[in-house]
C-alpha cells in the first residue's frame, strides 16, 4: 500500500543517516546530536512520519546514553566451573550450538524454548521463530505479545489482523478521539502532541486515575475497574434507541448485528450509572458525542487488558456500529509501548502463527514456508513464554534467550531462579548482565537498536528502516549475526545471509502482509472495502453485559513501564496513590508508611492523596507493584505500617 508523503520521508531518513529511536514504539526518527561521536551526544530529531516536526520526547533525546553505559556486555562469557568467564566469539558460539543441538538429540526438538524480545529488529525475530522452526519447535515467543493480547485478539476477530486499523497520523483528522486504559501524553508524548493535542478533535479520556492525558481531554469518565466494557455497552445501547448508528455500513459491512441489539435490550444509561459509578448525563452525554462527530477514533493502551478482552470488543463494536473503521481518521489505535512490539508478532515470533499471522493450521501458508525454507513445519502450535517457564527442567530443557529476561516474569522470584537452574542448556543474547544471564551457560553480547541496521515496525504497522549510527562497544555485535552463526552451527543451510535485507526479502516471499510492503510503508491493507476476515466483514457478537467486580479490597489499577534501555520514566514514582475518601476511610494522611497487601504478596511504601484516582482504586506504578502483579493480584487491602 502505497502512501503519500512516504518516499519523501524515506529519502529524508536515508539522506541524513537517521535511524528509529528504540525506546517506544511510536517510531520517531532520529540522529546522533553530535555527529562525530554518539557515545558523547545526546539524539537529535528528525523528522518523520511519527514526528512530522522533527521532535523527540525526554526519553528519546537520551536515546544514546546506552551506547556509552560502561555496564555494557562487551565480550562472550560461557560458564566455567560455576563462574562466568570470556572467551572468543567462536568458542562461545560453538559452545552455545553444542548445548542447544545436545538437549535437541537427547530429548527432541520440542524440548527446546526460543524467546525473542520486541526491541529486536524484524529481521532478527524472524530468524529466531526461522531457527526454532528449522530445529522442529514451534515453542517460539516473544513477551511483548502478552502485554495487549486480549486487545489484539479483538482486533485480529473482528476486522482480520491483531494490530490498528488506521495511521497515527490520521489522529488529526479525527472529530473525536477517545482515549482508553492509556496515557499517551506520557507513553506516547510527540505522536500524542503531534496529531491529538494539535488537532480540531474532541478528546475524551476513560481511566481511573486522572493523569497527564486528562488535562488535554474535554471529558475525563472514570468507570469503575471491572465495568468498563458495560459502559461501553450502554453507550452502544443509547446510540440504538436514538437511531443514531451507521444502518448501511452495519448492513453492507458486518454480521451477528441483530442477536448483538437483541443482548443490549435491557442495557441504558440508567442502569450502567448504578454499576459503573458515572452518572447517567455522562453515558448519554459521549453516545452524542460520538453520533455527531464524522469520525471516532479509539487510542487504547493496557489498561483494557484487565477484563479478558470484553472492553476491546465492546470498542470493537462501537467502532462498528458508527461505521468509524475502514476510513481516515476513524478506526482503533492499538498504543503499544515497546519498540517493535508489533513487528516481532508480525514476522511469526509466536507459538501459534507463522510469519504474516497466518496460522499453523494453514496448508498454503506452510507451504510457503516450505517452498522457500525447504522445510516441512509442524502444525501443532509450541508453548507461550509463560508456559515454557513453568516446563523449564521438565518437558523444555533448553532454551535461547534473545533480548529478554524471563527471571523477572510475572512469577514468584525464587520459583524462577529454580526454572532457569533446571535446564540443561540455556544460551542468553543480552546487553547488559540480568537476572537470568546469572544462569545462563553462555552469554553472548548484543548491540543496541541504534547499533544495527533493518527495519522495525511501528505501533501503527509501518515498516521503518534502521540504520547503524554508533558502533557496539568491544565485541559486541547485532544479534543479526550471532543469529546467522548460530543457525549455521545448528541447521546448516539457510542462514547465510550478507545482511538484514536478505532476509527481508525472505520475509516478503513467506508472508502475504509483507509482500508488497516497501520500508517506509504501512504493511496490510487499509480496511477501506472489505475487511482481511475470511468474509470480508467485520461480525458482532452478543454483547457481555454481566460486570465482575470484586468489593473486595481497593482494585488495583497499574501504571505502565518505560519503553526500554535507558528509557526512564520521569513521571513515575514509588508511591500508593488513594482518592481522599478511601485515604480517609483508612485513617491515613500524606506521607504515611504503608503496607499494600495482596495475594500472597505485600510491598512496603508511602502514600500519597489525590482527587485524580478515583474512589475505591489503589495506584501503583509497574516497577513498584511488580511483586503483586507477580501473584496475579486484582486487588489489595491498605493499612499503616507500624
Amino acid at each position: 500500500m502505497q502512501e503519500a508523503g512516504t518516499n519523501e520521508a524515506t529519502e529524508r531518513q536515508e539522506a541524513t543517516d537517521a535511524t528509529v529511536c528504540p525506546l517506544c514504539a511510536v517510531g520517531c526518527h532520529l540522529a546522533p546530536a553530535d555527529e562525530d561521536d554518539a557515545m558523547r551526544g545526546r539524539a537529535r530529531g528528525v523528522a518523520g512520519p511519527a514526528n512530522p516536526n522533527g521532535r523527540l520526547c525526554a526519553k528519546g533525546i537520551n536515546a544514546f546514553e546506552s551506547v556509552g553505559d560502561e555496564d555494557r556486555l562487551t565480550e562472550p562469557l560461557v560458564r566455567e566451573d560455576g563462574e562466568l568467564v570470556p572467551t572468543d566469539w567462536a568458542s562461545a558460539l560453538d559452545r552455545a550450538a553444542a548445548g542447544l543441538r545436545d538437549t535437541a538429540d537427547a530429548h527432541g526438538p520440542d524440548s527446546l524454548a526460543f524467546l525473542g524480545a520486541p526491541h529486536c529488529s524484524n529481521e532478527e525475530n524472524y530468524l529466531l521463530q526461522k531457527l526454532a522452526r528449522t530445529m522442529g519447535s514451534n515453542t517460539v515467543d516473544n513477551r511483548a505479545r502478552l502485554c495487549h493480547d486480549n486487545a489484539a485478539a479483538a482486533l485480529a476477530e473482528r476486522f482480520g489482523y491483531p494490530a490498528s486499523t488506521l495511521g497515527v497520523d490520521e489522529l488529526a483528522e479525527s472529530d473525536l478521539v477517545l482515549v482508553v486504559g492509556a496515557n499517551p501524553a506520557v507513553q506516547q508524548p510527540v505522536a500524542f502532541n503531534a496529531f491529538v493535542r494539535g488537532g480540531d478533535a474532541d478528546v475524551v479520556h476513560v481511566d481511573p486515575r486522572a493523569n497527564e492525558t486528562t488535562r488535554a481531554a474535554d471529558v475525563h469518565l472514570a468507570p469503575r475497574p471491572g465495568t468498563d466494557a458495560l459502559f461501553f455497552h450502554a453507550v452502544a445501547a443509547e446510540l440504538l434507541d436514538a437511531g443514531s448508528h451507521d444502518e448501511s455500513f452495519v448492513a453492507e459491512r458486518t454480521t451477528g448485528f441483530e442477536a448483538y441489539r437483541e443482548s443490549l435490550a435491557d442495557v441504558d444509561a440508567v442502569q450502567a450509572a448504578a454499576a459503573t459509578d458515572v452518572p447517567v448525563d455522562d453515558v448519554r452525554d459521549l453516545a452524542e458525542r460520538i453520533a455527531a462527530a464524522d469520525g471516532v477514533a479509539i487510542i487504547a493502551g493496557t489498561g483494557v487488558e484487565a477484563d479478558d478482552g470484553a472492553t476491546a470488543r465492546a470498542l470493537c463494536d462501537l467502532l462498528c456500529l458508527t461505521g468509524s473503521v475502514g476510513r481516515r481518521g476513524a478506526g482503533f489505535a492499538l498504543f503499544r509501548g515497546l519498540n517493535n512490539e508489533q513487528g516481532a508478532t508480525d514476522v511469526g515470533c509466536r507459538p501459534d502463527e507463522l510469519p504474516g499471522h497466518a496460522d499453523l493450521d494453514d496448508p498454503a501458508a506452510r507451504a510457503r514456508i516450505a517452498d522457500v525454507w525447504d522445510v516441512e513445519v509442524s502444525e501443532e502450535p509450541g508453548l507461550n513464554e509463560k508456559e515454557a517457564l513453568a516446563a523449564f527442567g521438565e518437558s523444555i530443557r533448553g532454551a535461547l534467550v534473545v533480548g529478554e529476561n524471563p527471571a523477572i516474569s510475572k512469577r514468584d522470584a525464587d520459583w524462577t531462579a529454580e526454572r532457569l537452574d533446571a535446564l540443561d542448556s540455556l544460551v542468553v543474547l543480552d546487553v547488559y548482565e540480568t537476572e537470568t544471564t546469572a544462569h545462563a551457560d553462555v552469554v553472548l553480547p548484543a548491540a543496541v537498536g541504534v547499533e544495527k541496521s533493518g527495519t522495525v515496525t511501528n505501533l501503527d504497522r509501518r515498516v521503518q528502516a534502521l540504520t547503524a549510527v554508533a558502533d557496539p562497544p568491544g565485541d559486541a555485535r547485532p544479534d543479526f549475526e550471532t543469529l546467522c552463526d548460530l543457525g549455521t552451527r545448528l541447521v546448516g543451510d539457510g542462514f547465510d545471509y550478507d545482511d538484514p535485507r536478505e532476509v527481508f526479502d525472505e520475509l516478503r516471499a513467506v508472508s502475504p502482509v509483507h509482500a508488497d510492503v516497501t520500508v517506509g510503508e504501512r504493511w496490510g491493507d487499509d480496511y477501506r472495502d472489505r475487511f482481511a476476515t475470511p468474509d470480508g466483514r467485520a461480525a458482532f457478537e452478543p454483547a457481555e453485559t454481566d460486570a465482575e467486580v470484586d468489593d473486595e479490597g481497593l482494585a488495583l489499577v497499574v501504571g505502565s513501564r518505560a519503553g526500554g534501555f535507558g528509557a526512564a520514566d520521569t513521571t513515575a514514582d514509588d508511591l500508593l496513590h488513594l482518592n481522599p475518601a478511601d485515604a480517609d476511610a483508612l485513617g491515613l494522611v500524606e506521607s504515611d508508611a504503608v503496607v499494600v497487601r495482596g495475594d500472597g504478596d505485600s510491598i512496603e511504601t508511602s502514600l500519597t492523596v489525590e482527587d485524580g484516582v478515583r474512589e475505591g482504586v489503589a495506584y501503583l506504578h509497574a516497577d513498584v507493584a511488580d511483586p503483586l502483579v507477580r501473584a496475579g493480584t486484582a486487588s489489595v487491602e491498605v493499612e499503616k505500617r507500624t
